[in-house]
């Protein structure tokens, strides 16, 4: 599995984010510390999430290479996902798509490191 971040997607994430980080690519669906809430509607919602290097979070067990170097996952969340993934920027919004067409949107940018 393979994401593939545009150019102006890495834009609008380093803007965002500065520094040393490690990237999740977190399905919002109400599990873990960064999960707010599951949804229950049709649509499927992702969150990109900045988290200090040496995180080690038990949810996010599986990484898949991109432009910004390893993106974790949760494992279970690869069925929400095509094999070629794609992060672009529309209309200023991060948008998550596959091979199959837009997967979320929407993809919120979050910093949560302790040392920003």
């Amino acid at each position: 599995m393979k994401l593939t971040i545009t150019d102006a997607a890495k834009k609008k994430i380093q803007d965002n984010i500065s520094g040393n980080a490690k990237f999740f690519l977190s399905l919002d669906d109400g599990v873990g510390k960064y999960s707010d809430a599951g949804s229950c509607a049709i649509d499927t919602s992702f969150d990109f999430i900045a988290v200090d290097p040496d995180l080690d979070d038990h949810d996010f067990d599986e990484s898949m290479d991109s432009d910004l170097g390893p993106i974790y996952i949760k494992g279970y969340s690869k069925s929400y996902m095509d094999q070629n993934l794609k992060l672009d920027l529309k209309m200023n919004i991060l948008q998550l798509s596959g091979d199959a067409g837009i997967i979320d949107e929407n993809v919120p940018i979050s910093d949560e490191r302790k040392v920003k």
